[in-house]
């Protein structure tokens, strides 16, 4: 069987690569609905560099205590040497590491960032605009940056483009994903199921242009099954990946 690629999002892969080849300081937003791959299109422009260095934490929806938990379990993943950056024991602390993580080179990454729109953050956040506003000034010296990614629109909007909003204004770079084209659904079933019109069709009818979906049924190993075969694995099974969502559509 082939081994699943990165399908599709050529045009924002290249100007992704191009942001992080400056090595010049960046605050890139990210956003789109939840499986469209916003964290498989960073983790591929990074690949493709090959040698750079990365910190990705996703944020919990919890409060202070669960966030900077979640970061210093990321730092000691992405072994991030604690001589040198100490691990945040509170807020204070985490904004002025994310800071001195860009400064260091780091491209920082942060899931889920629009948890940070939650009650008990604004204090936080005002911490990130004076950080951003510090790496911007020196913008030419600053070789890292950070990426925010974020699946629930109106929260980032909030956070990141409302007037009254700290970061209001700070982002470099925007990037929206939308689903997969066609012709990258088509490459998809090229490489690893069949192009017959009635595929496309079926599936396009059930996931639309989600990538994780169809990877779903690629580990499923049942892209190029019949019809029932497919319904049975990727939804109505105990262990079914997609259960959840097929439970949610049903009640609606």
């Amino acid at each position: 069987m082939a081994q699943w690629g990165f399908y599709g999002r050529r045009d924002e892969l290249d100007k992704i690569r191009k942001m992080l080849k400056r090595r010049r300081w960046f605050f890139a937003k990210i956003t789109g609905r939840r499986r469209i791959g916003k964290t498989a299109l960073i983790q591929q422009a990074i690949q493709e560099l090959g040698d750079r260095k990365v910190f990705y934490v996703q944020i919990p929806d919890s409060g202070d205590a669960g966030v900077v938990s979640a970061v210093n379990d990321a730092l000691n993943t992405f072994a991030v040497p604690s001589d040198r950056h100490a691990r945040p024991r509170n807020l204070v602390e985490l904004a002025k590491l994310l800071e001195a993580l860009a400064e260091d080179g780091y491209i920082v990454v942060l899931d889920e960032f629009q948890y940070f729109n939650r009650k008990g953050f604004s204090e936080f956040c005002s911490l990130l605009q004076a950080a951003v506003d510090r790496l911007a000034d020196r913008a030419g010296r600053v070789p890292g940056g950070w990426v925010v990614l974020g699946s629930i629109h109106n929260e980032m909007v909030a956070l990141l483009e409302d007037r009254s909003a700290p970061l209001y204004n700070r982002v470099t770079h925007d990037f929206e994903l939308h689903h997969l084209d066609i012709a990258s659904i088509l490459t998809i079933l090229r490489e690893h199921a069949d192009m017959e019109p009635e595929r496309l069709l079926f599936l396009w009818s059930l996931f639309e242009g989600v990538p994780k979906f169809y990877r779903d049924c690629y580990e499923q190993k049942v892209l190029r099954a019949s019809r029932p075969t497919l319904l049975r694995h990727i939804f109505f099974e105990s262990s079914s990946p997609l259960r959840t969502e097929a439970d949610n559509w049903f009640l609606r």
